[in-house]
């Protein structure tokens, strides 16, 4: 039996990718032209093909080296590859760390000039900056314009569905991440706020930009688990490696090959940054987030405490910034923390009307000074719970409630702790165990904890192991064989070939909801046909790699000697 050809896989199905989205909007918000296709490309395209409007918003020209009008048409024909024509651009100077005229971050409502010489936000011929777009006039270069011009676009858009980049390494990327939360904050504590939209982070730098150059392997890689270093935020407070949602991605975005990736075409498109050249980081199985949950029922409380300040507890920023440029990451302390003469060190909420509450997330100071080691939740129905320590590093806790609650106010109490300063990062009152998201729950077959598609192993293995990825559901999972013929799947979750098979389908679903399933193909490969395909990655990639750096220095040239491209 002849092995299929490599340009006829991808015929795998998910009902994630496979759902229509049509009707829904999905904004994505990053600093810099060619962060959109770091961050979100898979996961924009997929949306796209799904039917939904994908509207994409960067927060700066990215004029510090190139002009800003070089930087709009790369944006605009990279997002034109994989489908996305609305496109907004704030305006704002694009900032390296440590510039000399200061950034916009530190700067409330003062006017600074951009390393472009600029003190307002700017478009170009072809693309006006959001601001004028909208009030026919500039917004300053400043942190409250910003945030103003922020919160004024997602109020517009009112999309389903946001993403938006979290706090890498540089500062207009944390700048972007922060202010956007403040912004973000102003509209859920609104009075009578009901707009409620499905919010993810994530990084343009540690899980793609910076990632390993993992790309070319027999089967593709899903985002690995970055190194530990001073500018990374993972392992802290929500940002727990385990918690991280990963979308999958479809087959144009994945393959063996790079010239028929369509992200690689994206890429390609932003010449003046050599995109391309980091697709082997940038292209993975799946795509990392994490989600923020914007139901908190806490944004519509009023909130006291008996001693200290507890209004960042009411924000939807949980971790903070006083200084967006060194590279080690320096958070300012934005928890909660009792006077230690305090006896109570309690924390009020209430609600003006009773509320429905099954699920508590809680978090204790994400700075090492102190930790809680009890605490009480009281209602005024007389209900009272009793949490053990919290965990160090601000990591949030959920509990589930035994019965759902239904008060109209709550009392967070600290029986016991030891340090010298302690308390809370985080508190969440939510009527649901899962968000009402935009995003249905699916799931998504692992083989090494890798999401699966179609799977090469050697025609000599005669058992594989597998697992389910789950979002937004703990239901029981169904796994079997689509030909008995072929092979089995046991009850451990391995699966067992059939003499001579030499591919195997495999299909997940959820026992209460068959609409929610995942299928993938593992195919058994003899040498010659995996060696085969080992050299022409090799040749593609060393290839690719000639050809990109040539172009990198022609584009630069370019530039050098014209000054504008």
């Amino acid at each position: 039996m002849k092995h299929e050809k490599i340009t006829e896989i991808g015929k795998v199905q998910n009902s994630f990718l496979n759902q229509s989205a049509t009707g829904q909007k999905i904004l994505v918000i990053v600093p810099h032209e060619d962060d959109e296709i770091n961050l979100a490309g898979s996961i924009m395209y997929a949306y796209v093909q799904k039917g939904a409007d994908v509207y994409c918003a960067f927060t700066t020209n990215g004029d510090y080296s190139f002009a800003a009008s070089t930087r709009m048409h790369e944006a605009e024909q990279s997002l034109n590859k994989i489908g996305v024509t609305k496109i907004f651009f704030l305006g704002y100077g694009d900032t390296a760390n440590h510039y000399s005229g200061g950034h916009l971050f530190y700067h409330e409502n003062e006017a600074v000039i951009s390393p472009a010489g600029h003190q307002e936000t700017y478009g170009s011929v072809h693309f006006a900056d959001y601001a004028f777009q909208m009030r026919n006039t500039h917004s300053s270069y400043c942190r409250a314009a910003m945030r103003c011009d922020l919160e004024s676009l997602i109020l517009f858009l009112k999309a389903d569905i946001i993403f938006c980049v979290d706090l890498d390494v540089h500062a207009d990327h944390r700048a972007a991440s922060i202010i956007f939360e403040e912004a973000m904050g102003n509209i859920l504590t609104r009075a009578g706020n009901t707009y409620q939209p499905t919010v993810f982070k994530g990084f343009a730098y540690c899980t793609s930009f910076c990632a390993p150059k993992d790309f070319y392997a027999h089967n593709i890689y899903s985002v690995p688990l970055p190194k530990e270093k001073d500018d990374s935020i993972i392992g802290l407070s929500l940002y727990e490696w385990k918690s991280r949602v990963r979308f999958p991605v479809l087959p144009e975005c994945r393959g063996h090959f790079l010239h028929d990736n369509i992200l690689y075409h994206a890429l390609f498109k932003h010449a003046s940054q050599s995109a391309a050249l980091h697709a082997v980081r940038i292209v993975n199985g799946d795509t990392v987030f994490w989600q923020r949950r914007t139901d908190n029922l806490i944004y519509q409380a009023q909130i006291a405490a008996s001693s200290g300040n507890p209004d960042g507890l009411k924000e939807f920023k949980i971790l903070d910034l006083n200084n967006v440029d060194e590279s080690t990451v320096l958070l300012a302390d934005h928890s909660w923390y009792p006077s230690m003469n305090d006896t109570k060190k309690e924390i009020y909420i209430s609600w003006p009307n009773k509320q429905i509450i099954s699920l508590i997330k809680i978090a204790g100071n994400i700075k090492s000074y102190g930790h809680i080691k009890h605490l009480t939740i009281s209602f005024d129905n007389g209900s009272v719970y009793k949490l053990d320590a919290l965990p160090i590093n601000g990591q949030i806790i959920s509990f589930k409630l035994p019965e759902d609650q239904q008060v109209s106010s709550a009392c967070v109490r600290v029986e016991g702790a030891e340090g010298s300063r302690y308390g809370l990062s985080f508190i969440g009152f939510f009527a649901h165990d899962y968000e009402i998201s935009a995003v249905n729950p699916y799931i998504k077959l692992l083989i090494n904890d890798d999401f699966a598609y179609d799977y090469l192993i050697p025609s000599s293995v005669n058992t594989c192991q597998v697992d389910v990825y789950q979002y937004n559901t703990k239901e029981k999972i169904h796994i079997y064989s689509l030909d008995d013929k072929d092979g089995w799947v046991d009850s451990n979750c391995v699966v067992h070939f059939t003499p001579g098979a030499h591919r195997l389908y495999i299909r997940a679903e959820l026992d209460i909801n068959p609409d929610c399933y995942d299928e993938i193909c593992i195919h058994r490969m003899n040498w010659y046909y995996l060696q085969k395909l080992h050299l022409f990655q090799y040749v593609e990639d060393k290839f690719l790699t000639f050809c990109l750096k040539k172009h990198r220095k022609y584009t630069h040239i370019r530039h050098k000697y014209l000054k504008k491209l």
